[in-house]
């Protein structure tokens, strides 16, 4: 399948281009997150024409600290992943970022971004930043999906509150996610303290333990509050998402028209289309390379 993208020449020169489809932090919210009064029945409401002091303001994610987050809990190299198999705590031979070899849909992907399979779970043949960061956008995106199909105010939500659920998608799966009832009806409600306390009574929290703790804290608290919650991330990239190695992921903002503004010099690009089906729908990602 081929796709035409009309594409900015002088933002993407010389640069290795993934084009997902995007998630983004929710925007400017309804309320406020107070840092001094979390861990209550509900959002804080604002008050209209009353700005909060600044320093009970709490930070939210950029994309980029999005998926560091969840990076960070599959990959002891963070979004940089592992290039190399190794086997996790589960005795899965893993690759890249949290990359089961075992999952059913391993080889066609790793085929799809130019990997050899057997190679690759052989240990002679490693991922190159590009392939890492195409196999993580991939599973992100299907994390992404998952929580929509059972959180209906996803986008309402506040990014650091976006991560965790995404993050808690990303570890157990679509069945293991849909398991966690009380957990997303607390989450469709506003009662984050109730959401909270599901999340840590279950047998998912003894099992990824600080996984779990950073994980039900970010969903008390809604916000960034001490330094600690940060995740480290490449610098925020604007209209795109930026991966370490100089790979970027950003959104296809041609919608089929021609990008004007020109370009100081000719730019060739190849493109290939990853497609994962995912529970009844495809996600099409193409792979731009651009010199």
């Amino acid at each position: 399948m081929q796709t035409k993208r009309s594409l900015l020449a002088a933002l993407l020169f010389g640069a290795t281009v993934l084009v997902p489809v995007a998630v983004t932090p929710s925007p400017a919210l309804a309320y406020v997150v107070d840092c001094a009064a979390t861990g209550g029945p509900g959002p804080r409401p604002g008050v209209p024409g009353e700005e909060p002091e600044e320093q009970q303001q709490g930070r939210q994610m950029t994309p980029e600290e999005m998926r560091a987050f969840v990076a960070s809990h599959e990959s002891r190299n963070g979004l940089a992943g592992d290039p190399r198999v190794y086997v996790d705590t589960m005795g899965h031979p893993t690759v890249g970022v949290g990359f089961n070899l075992d999952r059913a849909d391993a080889r066609a992907l790793l085929t799809k971004v130019g990997a050899n399979y057997d190679a690759v779970r052989a240990g002679t043949q490693s991922l190159t930043p590009h392939q890492i960061a195409t196999l993580f956008e991939a599973d992100f995106m299907a994390a992404t999906a998952t929580v929509q199909r059972y959180i209906y105010n996803f986008d309402s939500l506040t990014s650091s509150r976006q991560a965790v659920l995404i993050d808690m998608a990303f570890n157990l799966g679509p069945a293991g996610f849909k398991g966690f009832r009380n957990m997303i009806n607390a989450v469709n409600v506003g009662n984050w303290e109730a959401a909270a306390r599901a999340m840590s009574q279950s047998l998912w929290a003894t099992q990824v333990g600080t996984r779990a703790v950073q994980d039900i804290k970010l969903m008390r608290q809604g916000a960034m509050c001490q330094p600690g919650d940060a995740p480290t991330a490449p610098p925020p990239g604007g209209s795109h998402v930026n991966y370490p190695g100089d790979i970027w992921a950003m959104p296809d903002l041609s919608g089929g028209t021609t990008v004007s503004g020109g370009s100081p010099a000719p730019i060739a690009c190849r493109l290939n289309h990853i497609e994962v089906y995912y529970e009844g729908s495809w996600i099409d990602i193409v792979v731009v390379d651009c010199y």
